[in-house]
């Protein structure tokens, strides 16, 4: 536990050690950088993030269409099998 908290203060030591190096050496501009291509980036995951739950509805809807026929196969199999049942004589021991 306290190697992990050492750790920690050692990584925000150094984040603002490179923080204060890059405002001196460069100003603002690497972070404006950063934030833009960030901004960018964060469109371009909403817009496929879109994209993939619009193809995730497809593929529940196709899903669910398909379980319907296979209810409505089984349904329509189990009809016939006992109206070949009745024909024949079979009785069900259930």
């Amino acid at each position: 536990m306290f190697k992990l908290i050492k750790q920690l203060i050692g990584l925000a030591i150094i984040a603002g050690l490179i923080f204060l190096a890059l405002s001196l050496w460069k100003g603002g501009k690497p972070f404006r950088w950063f934030g833009e291509k960030s901004e960018i980036a964060g469109e371009v995951i909403k817009k496929k993030s879109e994209e993939i739950g619009e193809k995730a509805d497809k593929i529940k809807k196709k899903t669910n269409n398909v379980q319907d026929t296979t209810k409505k196969v089984a349904d329509g199999v189990r009809k016939a099998g006992e109206k070949v049942k009745e024909v024949t004589g079979i009785v069900n021991k259930d």
